[in-house]
């Protein structure tokens, strides 16, 4: 492996995510790219970011061996994007992210058509839906009344559809950030996802981080920086709903899993007790994954620009210099102070 051998180099991309646009049509007070969110609805900077032509480029430049994860914003808002979707869903297995409002009767029919049939074989392989508990705390999460019901009602669509032409393509997971305000509502969500057909049910930590992609952006100083506090959770409240859910992961056929990988559920209520320490994960990211920002960014962590798509391409950028200067560095310090809370990051426990 790259990492232990020659830490600057490394095989070709296993995993690249693609967000496509930063249109989105909610509003949610945790997310990452809200400010960004923001900023191209008010000033229609979604003209400026890449065509379906551009992305189809970058998708032709990758090894058919890569997994491709499409995101937003919310994908399914830009235009054209049931045609990249097709596109790259030919040679490539895909992993579409989506908040679940908009997978209408007509866009559930096209994924269910383009899903792959093991495997083995390109399409369709997994879809995450975002649901962040009760209809009451979901809404208000994100500022929009009535997006749970679209949610709920588009995630069953879903369901209800690979149910009836068989087989168990796409995988879905249904992913929720744990907070102060949803702590009570886990295990109810939990569930839902085994009585629904879920077949993972992925609990996230909150991460206070926040990402603006832009033209010629440098975010490089903001790894060295300690990540601010968050809402803290009554410990043994916490303790009690973790209990309650891996007492149900059991008989539950639905996969119970916990971000970043491998966090223990004493680890999640350090954290939310703001008690963690960020030495006690690793970050492999830059040696397996890659990301195209909507304006043709390319990183592999978000607060370290790579190069620029339209500038250099992107596979020349993935072993280029500062790809590897980026990956001797965190090699050599592990991780930074401002990977906390990441959910490309890996829980190692505690070193002392």
């Amino acid at each position: 492996m790259p990492y232990y051998l020659d830490p600057g180099r490394a095989f070709p991309p296993a995993h690249v995510f693609f967000e496509v646009t930063y249109r989105c049509n909610l509003r949610c007070d945790m997310c990452h790219f809200l400010e960004i969110i923001e900023d191209t609805e008010n000033n229609k900077t979604y003209k400026k970011e890449l065509s379906t032509e551009q992305i189809k480029k970058a998708v032709r430049s990758l090894p058919r061996s890569t997994l491709i994860t499409f995101t937003g914003g919310e994908a399914f808002m830009k235009a054209d994007f049931m045609d990249i979707l097709k596109f790259a869903a030919k040679n490539h297995k895909v992993h579409i992210i989506t908040n679940g409002t908009l997978l209408t009767e007509n866009v559930v029919k096209q994924l269910i058509d383009l899903r792959t049939r093991s495997l083995f074989s390109s399409g369709v392989l997994y879809i995450g839906v975002s649901l962040e508990g009760s209809e009451k705390f979901h809404d208000k999460v994100t500022e929009v009344p009535g997006s749970y019901k679209k949610t709920r009602a588009g995630l069953e669509r879903l369901i209800d559809r690979r149910n009836k032409f068989g087989g168990k393509h796409p995988l879905i997971h249904l992913t929720c950030v744990i907070s102060s305000g949803n702590v009570m509502d886990l295990v109810e969500l939990y569930d839902y996802s085994e009585d629904l057909g879920v077949n993972v049910c992925n609990f996230v930590l909150q991460n206070p981080a926040t990402y603006w992609h832009a033209k010629d952006y440098n975010q490089d100083a903001h790894l060295m920086k300690t990540t601010q506090p968050i809402d803290e959770i009554n410990p043994k409240i916490l303790k009690d709903q973790l209990d309650l859910l891996l007492r149900r992961e059991k008989t539950y056929s639905s996969q119970l899993r916990f971000s970043p990988n491998y966090i223990t559920p004493e680890e999640i209520i350090r954290y939310y007790s703001n008690q963690s320490s960020y030495k006690d994960y690793r970050c492999f990211t830059p040696w397996t994954k890659m990301a195209f920002s909507a304006y043709g960014d390319i990183f592999s962590c978000p607060h370290y620009r790579l190069g620029s798509f339209e500038n250099e391409g992107g596979t020349s950028i993935w072993n280029g210099d500062r790809s590897q200067e980026f990956r001797e560095h965190i090699k050599n310090e592990k991780i930074f102070p401002g990977c906390l809370g990441c959910c490309q990051s890996e829980y190692i426990g505690s070193e002392k």
